[in-house]
């Protein structure tokens, strides 16, 4: 039997139920900012290659480089309430897996920085760049998926309590990684191709708000975006399959019968992204709903595989729990405010982005010299 840190001796801050709920909220909020950045950073370094040759490259890179750092920006604050709920919840388990990959853990802060030093580059010195605008915005975007892989190893390391003696009996580096984990790569790719389906859906709607400006530029953005979310959630639901007959099989048999609610959500999610695949076309305002209440339940699978792989060895629905009522109610006002407050600022930058574009002399493209 696995041997788990004892838990924190000051129980639960909330009951367990209120935060689960909380993390999977909070999880699919941070899950669609950096759907959009990571598809929207391999949209950024391919229209950059184009940008100078292709008007409508040209605008979309323009589009995507002035909204990468807010989106970039919005993936880390938003997923700090999620990181928390883990610790919280999981933390025996997470601390644990954490210690074992400690280097390349630390290595995240770095590649973060990098990436974002990248996107502020391409927007505001993509003619300093020049010829390598298009090599600075892959490399920020290998960063990205590079976070991305790491957090990937630490989610499926700590779901794996049986191996963490052998792997610190190998050594005490910090440098171990989940590589021989069956479920690490579907689980990886599962997130990292549903983030090009989201990004394309971003397209969409982003070619229609600048409809008015350029009609042609917003059919064929519209176009691109449409190519992309159809393709990528396609292949998202053969990677999702994958990544479900990835799972141990104890685990796996709750979303195939053993447990009706879970096998109804994992079948709903998977409903929901082919209903956004029919509606995309004519209305991709209900796509975007569609998708964002398939996301929601998908992060709730993603839950419970985290709590049946970790059940009986930390029972977490057993968890002593210590209310603070009055913390709890201030974090939820806080988070109100905040996710109201990060509404109107991204209102407020949609709306600003048209008249940037009027602003440019007749005839001269937004992607220009500057």
């Amino acid at each position: 039997m696995p041997f788990f840190p004892a838990p924190d001796p000051a129980g639960l801050p909330a009951p367990i139920a209120l935060l689960k709920l909380l993390s999977v909220f909070t999880l699919t909020l941070h899950l669609l900012a950096m759907n959009l950045l990571v598809g929207g950073v391999a949209l950024l370094a391919i229209s950059a290659r184009r940008r100078n040759a292709d008007p409508v490259a040209g605008r979309l890179f323009d589009y995507l480089a002035r909204a990468l750092p807010v989106t970039m920006s919005l993936t880390i604050t938003l997923g700090v309430a999620p990181l928390l709920f883990v610790q919280v919840i999981y933390g025996q388990a997470f601390y644990t897996s954490s210690v074992l990959m400690a280097w390349p853990w630390l290595a995240v802060i770095p590649l973060v920085m990098l990436a974002y030093y990248g996107l502020y580059a391409c927007q505001f010195r993509p003619d300093w760049l020049g010829r390598y605008l298009n090599a600075v915005a892959w490399i920020s975007g290998l960063c990205i998926l590079a976070v991305g892989f790491l957090f990937a190893n630490n989610w499926t390391l700590m779901l794996a309590p049986q191996a963490w003696h052998s792997i610190y009996d190998t050594g005490i580096s910090g440098l171990h990684l989940n590589i021989a984990d069956h479920s690490l790569l579907p689980r990886y790719l599962h997130f990292i191709v549903g983030a090009f389906g989201v990004a394309g859906l971003g397209i969409i709607l982003l070619g229609r708000l600048h409809g008015r400006e350029d009609p042609d530029a917003a059919d064929r953005m519209s176009a691109i975006g449409r190519k992309w979310f159809l393709t990528a959630t396609g292949v998202e639901v053969v990677v999702g399959l994958w990544f479900l007959f990835a799972l141990p099989e104890q685990v796996r048999a709750f979303f195939i019968g053993r447990s009706t609610l879970d096998t109804a959500a994992l079948g709903a999610g998977i409903l929901l992204a082919l209903v956004a695949m029919t509606m995309v076309r004519r209305s991709p305002g209900l796509a975007a709903i569609a998708t964002g209440l398939s996301v929601f339940l998908m992060v709730a699978v993603r839950h419970r595989v985290r709590q049946i792989s970790l059940f009986p060895d930390l029972p977490v629905n057993s968890l002593e729990v210590n209310a603070q009522w009055g913390l709890l109610i201030l974090f939820v006002a806080v988070l109100l405010v905040g996710l109201g407050a990060v509404a109107w600022m991204v209102a407020a930058f949609v709306r600003s982005s048209a008249p940037a574009q009027e602003a440019s002399a007749p005839g001269e493209q937004p992607h220009g010299q500057r």
